[in-house]
């Protein structure tokens, strides 16, 4: 048996006995702890919001009253957390995350394409092939400290202003400010609105389960992380302003909610623009959601952007072009008998993109389907699987197809929620529609979570 294998399947057997232990505890996270209740108030299992858990958010971190049901006016935002008193504990948490891994990663090559040749002061095609074969195999397992973060989020009492600050001390070996906003947030609870200012995830507290980047596995779905030829990806931090109106029926049964952003982007490299650049035009992202049922909803997403292509042309010489991009999604789930949740979403791509500046533009287009199905066998214990396919193609270059498949048990260790050990396993293949290369990662992961 192989040393790799047999990690594995040792992990999986202790992984297994676990699940059958019973388990207590009782830390509690900042805002479990703020409000005496358990991480299941607002989450499936942290980190996957419920509606609750949505709302809260779009209180600006305030909890949803119990009491609205319709007879008597709602109460103001400000007013939600009158009798709560400020408490230094309750207002910062930290999270650490460690895990083991099996990955074996197959690069795949073709007959490199060779897409312009020179023919005076044009350029014409060739040819190309995109038929990949696999031609190099690497192996690597290891343990890790995958994150070290901190967190420091709040509402003031009795006023509408709240603040969310994430300070990663350690991923990916790096460290620096993740997010850092303020919001103000005015009205009712039923009918509330915001507007926030700093660096903001992008579908940070919008977007129903299905187009939520943070989720039961480890990473979010390949159709919400799909990169383009340049590097763009809606897996981003920007800074701007995000605004937004919330309406919720009595107790809460149906939220209809509307957010759009304005934000700076991405600098040529996919750094996050922080301060002043010469990319003056801003990106903006508009998104509507629906709760309704037990806990199922539907989301539709715009993004409307641009970011330097600094690229070279048939003859190697560099130029930079600055092109637009779009993306469209709608997105959609419900939870069954409040055990089998149903997810599933798609993503149009359409971009700008040049070979060179002497030839026309050409566009990029992407097509990316994601469906997933979560189990949960009992409160803090889910069994989730989940498959992305999609299609992307430059100009009248060939379609090439990528996919992404993942398994994965998740079970809390404590009553809370907040400690979560978890395997998973995802194979994704993807395919680069200019360079003829493509590669199929197979991770096996098995990870711990505390929170506090």
């Amino acid at each position: 048996m192989k040393p790799s294998t047999f990690v594995v399947k040792a992990l999986l057997s202790v992984f297994a006995l676990i699940l059958l232990i019973p388990q207590t505890g009782n830390a509690l996270p900042a805002f479990a702890r703020k409000y005496g209740v358990k991480c299941y108030t607002c989450h499936t299992i942290p980190p996957a919001l419920n509606k609750t858990g949505y709302e809260f958010k779009r209180l600006g971190y305030r909890m949803p009253p119990d009491e609205m049901d319709g007879t008597k006016p709602a109460p103001k935002v400000s007013a939600l957390d009158k009798d709560i008193k400020f408490s230094l504990t309750n207002s910062f948490a930290v999270l650490f995350q460690a895990s083991v891994t099996d990955d074996k990663t197959i690069t795949e090559t073709g007959v490199t394409p060779v897409f312009q040749a020179p023919k005076g002061n044009a350029y014409q095609k060739i040819g190309h092939t995109l038929a990949l074969s696999p031609t190099a195999t690497s192996t690597t397992s290891s343990f890790n400290l995958d994150e070290a973060a901190f967190f420091v989020a709040g509402a003031v009492p009795e006023t509408g202003f709240s603040y969310f600050g994430h300070y990663e001390m350690y991923q990916d070996g790096s460290n620096g400010l993740e997010q850092g906003f303020g919001v103000w947030t005015g009205g009712k609870a039923n009918s509330s609105y915001f507007i926030k200012g700093g660096q903001i995830h992008m579908q940070e507290g919008e977007g129903t389960r299905a187009a939520m980047f943070y989720n039961l596995f480890p990473d979010p779905a390949y159709t919400l992380t799909q990169g383009d030829p340049i590097g763009f990806s809606l897996d981003q931090a920007p800074v701007g302003v995000d605004v937004g109106y919330t309406w919720a029926s009595p107790y809460f049964k149906n939220i209809f909610a509307v957010s759009a952003k304005v934000t700076n982007g991405l600098a040529a490299d996919g750094s996050t623009i922080i301060n002043a650049s010469t990319k003056n035009s801003k990106d903006v992202w508009a998104d509507a959601d629906y709760w309704f049922g037990p806990d199922g909803g539907v989301t539709a997403m715009f993004y409307r952007g641009s970011k330097d292509q600094n690229s070279t042309d048939g003859s190697g010489n560099p130029f930079t072009y600055r092109p637009t991009f779009y993306r469209v999604g709608a997105f959609g789930n419900y939870l069954f008998f409040d055990k089998l949740d149903l997810l599933g979403g798609y993503i149009h791509s359409h971009d700008d993109y040049r070979f060179d500046l002497v030839t026309p533009m050409t566009n990029y287009s992407a097509d990316t389907y994601r469906g997933e199905a979560d189990y949960y066998l009992k409160t803090g214990t889910v069994v989730m699987a989940r498959l992305d396919r999609g299609t992307q193609k430059v100009g009248s270059l060939p379609t090439v197809h990528t996919h992404a498949f993942g398994l994965g048990l998740e079970h809390a260790l404590t009553q809370e929620g907040n400690v979560v050990l978890r395997a998973s396993y995802n194979q994704e293949h993807d395919a680069d529609p200019l360079a003829g290369i493509g590669s199929t990662d197979k991770l096996f992961k098995l990870d711990f979570r505390f929170m506090w």
